[in-house]
């Protein structure tokens, strides 16, 4: 298998099914499927980069990276709660 390409599909795959499963519990809980999609791809990226980075890079670093695309999720809501309104 080329180099990259198990990357590739365990990050992506990971995000699409966290996705999924976000649109999934957002309807289950009578919303769109929209929020559960925003949320679900916040989540499964924080995940899948995680999972990435620690196959490259110290634990640490992976950890600050992983911190690092948290951060934005409750500034998203922040912003939505705004828009909202």
């Amino acid at each position: 298998m080329p180099e990259g390409i198990l990357y590739g599909l365990i990050d992506n795959g990971v995000l699409a099914f966290v996705t999924l499963l976000g649109i999934d519990i957002d309807k289950y809980f009578k919303g769109s499927g929209v929020n559960g999609a925003l949320y679900g791809a916040l989540i499964g990226n924080s995940l899948s980069d995680f999972l990435g980075a620690i196959v490259d890079f110290p634990i640490l670093l992976a950890l600050n990276i992983t911190f690092g695309c948290l951060i934005v999720i409750p500034i998203v809501w922040f912003i939505l709660l705004f828009k909202k309104k």
